[in-house]
């Protein structure tokens, strides 16, 4: 069975302005005058995890020198590694980033489970989410929402097209934990998996049949780039 291996790092709030600088030595130029130009912290630290994560896993896990990893993008704006055939997306949410790696075009979203105003899903839902939404209990609504939120994310950034797909316009059905969309208008339909971690929804989308996902946690201080 094939694996999808994804990356966590919690950010470290804690860290100090000479660390900052030196980590953003490592990514390339393009990442790092990006971070510059944030004007929330958070921003530039999730831009600034997700590319160190991306280095460390080619240059521990693939023989990569870091000089060598060259992040170019295609017509879509999907980013790929130049000369290199492992897939890879990126995914933020508050204090937690995550990288997904596979054989094949992957997406994955991860979101904080926390309190929403559950009225915006009949803006980005289509009609039977919205009906399955609300079918379930108080206390189970907002778990549900980001259930779904996740699995619309992965999809379109699976696909490469992102939020210029409307939200509304494929639909999900969950079933015993199972996911399954409609609508897609795609030649093949991909397939999903969904787990949680402290606190947290993730799902991820893939065109490989029965896949597996497995999680490692790696924090800052156990990043190696050479």
């Amino acid at each position: 069975m094939c694996k999808i291996r994804v990356y966590l790092s919690k950010i470290d709030r804690q860290l100090n302005q000479s660390m900052y600088n030196d980590l953003l030595q490592v990514i390339s130029r393009k990442t790092r005058e990006r971070c510059h130009r944030f004007k929330r912290e958070e921003n530039a630290l999730h831009t600034l995890y997700g590319e160190l994560i991306l280095r460390h896993v080619l240059t521990q896990q693939f023989a990569f020198k870091n000089d060598e990893v060259e992040i170019l993008k295609k017509e879509s704006g999907k980013p790929y590694i130049k000369g290199f055939p492992i897939h890879y997306n990126i995914s933020h949410s508050k204090d937690y980033v995550a990288c997904a790696f596979s054989e094949q075009e992957v997406g994955i979203d991860i979101e904080l489970v926390r309190e929403v105003d559950l009225k915006i899903a009949k803006n980005y839902f289509c009609q039977s989410e919205c009906d399955d939404l609300f079918a379930k209990g108080s206390d189970q609504r907002v778990d549900y929402f980001f259930a779904l939120w996740t699995l619309k994310e992965s999809y379109m950034k699976w696909s490469g097209r992102g939020m210029s797909i409307p939200l509304d316009s494929f639909c999900f059905n969950i079933i015993d934990g199972k996911a399954f969309v409609t609508g897609t208008n795609c030649e093949v339909t991909p397939f999903f998996k969904q787990f949680y971690f402290d606190g947290y929804k993730a799902s991820v989308c893939s065109m490989i049949e029965n896949f597996e996902v497995e999680v490692k946690d790696i924090c800052i201080g156990n990043m190696r780039f050479e």
